[in-house]
Formats: structure tokens, C-alpha cells, sequence
């Protein structure tokens, strides 16, 4: 599913990978607060963003918790920047 979600950013498919978040879904990705899917679009057109998701990414999902209908992960992932550099959490 990350893979799948992870080619939707790279093509800027933005709206296409929200399909399939719910209502209630929040993000929390690198340089911002937490924020919910009203504001994802906005903040997916920010170029550091943009940047990231362009570039070669590794994720590595370590647990997965499931309790009825809510399923969430828990992981890493590894940024590959344009020189070359690793980043990651």
C-alpha cells in the first residue's frame, strides 16, 4: 500500500491517494504540525514536499495494529536526497 500510494505522489496524483483515507484521517509528515485531509492538497504542493516525494524512498513498516475497522502503522522510511545523501527517521 505505501508502494501504491508512494508511485500516486511521485506522478502528483495527489487527489487519487486521497481516495483512499478516511474523513478523519490526519498526516504527520516532515516540516509541519499534524494536519487533516481538508488541508492535504495545500500542503502536498509545498516544493519541499514535492521534493521528498519525488525522490528514492525506502519504508520500512515496523508494527501494524489493527482494532476493528482502524488499522495504523507504525514505521521508518529512508529519503534518498538529490546528492546522494541518506536521510531518514
Amino acid at each position: 500500500m505505501h508502494e501504491h500510494l508512494a508511485a500516486l505522489r511521485r506522478a502528483g496524483k495527489h487527489e487519487e491517494g486521497l481516495k483512499y483515507c478516511t474523513e478523519g484521517c490526519y498526516f504527520m509528515t516532515p516540516f509541519r504540525e499534524p494536519y487533516g485531509i481538508k488541508d492535504a492538497i495545500e500542503t502536498m504542493k509545498d516544493p519541499k514536499l514535492q521534493e521528498m516525494s519525488k525522490a528514492e524512498t525506502t519504508i520500512t513498516v515496523d508494527a501494524v495494529e489493527v482494532s476493528g475497522d482502524f488499522a495504523g502503522d507504525r514505521g521508518r522510511f529512508v529519503v534518498k536526497a538529490k546528492d546522494g545523501e541518506k536521510k531518514g527517521r
